[in-house]
């Protein structure tokens, strides 16, 4: 069985040589014209191809973190079949899909690095074709499905869209400015002028001084338990603090449903986020990669994490997540390590938000509440 039809499942596939890269250029040169001057072509033996978008994040997430040869054949399929996916998508859709879980593997895979590594023969065909189309001038209703085909396919800098700020969809061009022109970013994050405007304060009308619109405050992080800062941190190195997590961990695999050990353990998963939200920067992933972190991670796959939530909990969580719906913020990735305890596992997603973690992080998304 091919790599591919062990990836998705299927036991025949088609080459992705250069009779099918003919066939699928004449394709893309139909996408939007008259219907009626194409003769109509079905193959009478579809090839069906199932496939899933976690299934592709997952894949991305596992090369994020070990390039291995097997894992770097499994993305570069998983680029192909997305790549593709955006030829055949349509126009009016795209920005619908771009923000859902497709897009979001397909942002899981531009902030990997296999856009680095060295292109197959057949990689830099399809490639070299799909610029040429971009080529022919952005006035083409199809130009976007082309370039979300194509951008996958250069190193970060190495492509430039002219006039990007003009051709490109507004909901396209950060991620586009992240990989090939990051000196774009500052001004593509500051208020558009309407934007000023609502927040200009009230009575600078006509004739009145003209006041600068203060920038947004960041929201505020909930404290989410009694011991903070140094003391919170100081718990990482306690025995009898780790012990406790630990035997409740493992009684609570035994009889989940006793709500003792549940009330508990919800005291700890407090407590586990407030010290996350209080690790310095460059703590993170010494502590994540410590005895501490391997408990962390054992009280993630326990299964706690999917029990119902307190109402003060729900609130707590809602705060968190409204924080890291700009993972550019500070302390973004300590915000994501103190909500991951109160999301069930696959209730979380990042849109776009991937690209800013570490890599430590990253690479680690997908097992976190796998069983050892």
């Amino acid at each position: 069985m091919s790599l591919w039809s062990r990836l998705f499942g299927r036991r025949d596939t088609v080459s992705w040589g250069e009779k099918k890269l003919q066939k699928d250029s004449g394709l893309l040169d139909t996408l939007v014209s008259d219907p009626g001057t194409i003769p109509m072509e079905m193959d009478r033996r579809p090839q069906i191809t199932p496939w899933s978008a976690a299934r592709l994040g997952t894949i991305f997430m596992d090369f994020a973190h070990e390039a291995t040869p097997t894992r770097l054949a499994e993305a570069r399929l998983a680029r192909q079949c997305l790549s593709k996916f955006w030829l055949s998508a349509p126009i009016d859709a795209l920005e619908l899909l771009y923000g859902s879980a497709v897009g979001q593997s397909y942002r899981q895979m531009i902030g990997t690095e296999l856009a680095s590594q060295p292109l197959l023969r057949d990689e830099e065909s399809w490639r070299d074709h799909l610029s040429e189309r971009l080529q022919s001038g952005f006035d083409r209703p199809e130009m976007a499905n082309v370039l979300l085909a194509v951008m996958p396919y250069f190193r970060r800098g190495k492509m430039k869209v002219r006039n990007c700020e003009q051709n490109l969809p507004d909901w396209l061009l950060e991620d586009y400015a992240s990989l090939f022109e990051p000196e774009l970013l500052p001004r593509l994050r500051q208020p558009s002028p309407l934007e000023r405007r609502a927040l200009a304060p009230a009575g600078a009308g006509a004739g009145g001084v003209a006041s600068v619109a203060p920038e947004p405050e960041l929201p505020p992080l909930p404290q989410l338990s009694a011991f903070t800062g140094a003391q919170a941190l100081q718990l990482t190195g306690s025995e009898e603090f780790l012990t406790r997590l630990n035997g409740l961990v493992n009684l609570f695999e035994i009889d989940p449903d006793d709500g003792a050990i549940l009330k508990e353990l919800g005291g700890f998963r407090r407590q586990l986020g407030q010290i996350w939200l209080d690790t310095p920067d460059d703590q993170l992933q010494p502590l994540f990669e410590s005895s501490f972190g391997d408990l962390y991670r054992k009280f993630l796959r326990s299964g706690y994490a999917g029990t119902p939530l307190a109402e003060e909990d729900r609130q707590l969580r809602g705060q968190l997540a409204h924080y890291v719906r700009n993972m550019t913020r500070p302390k973004a990735t300590q915000v994501v390590l103190a909500v991951l305890p109160f999301y069930p596992p696959g209730k979380i997603g990042f849109a776009g938000g991937e690209q800013f973690m570490p890599q430590w992080l990253l690479g680690a998304l997908p097992s976190l509440y796998a069983k050892s």
